[in-house]
């Protein structure tokens, strides 16, 4: 999985992307990534919330549906 399919995941699926708030490297490795240093630093901090208000304002996830 590349990094615009795993924001595209996010942006689609809510429960993912609070796994990824809450727990970055089990998210990543649940969904069959073997996270990198630089990848789990890269998530740190993540907001579910602000990725959900994003996929609304690209239309209630519709922009990124997988």
């Amino acid at each position: 999985m590349d990094f615009q399919t795993l924001v595209g995941r996010a942006m689609a699926d809510e429960k993912f992307a609070q796994a990824l708030a809450s727990d970055p490297a089990k998210a990543l490795q649940d969904a069959g990534i073997q996270p990198t240093p630089e990848m789990l630093d890269a998530l740190k901090g993540v907001d579910a919330a602000a990725i959900q208000r994003l996929a609304q304002a690209f239309g209630d996830n519709k922009a990124a549906s997988l």
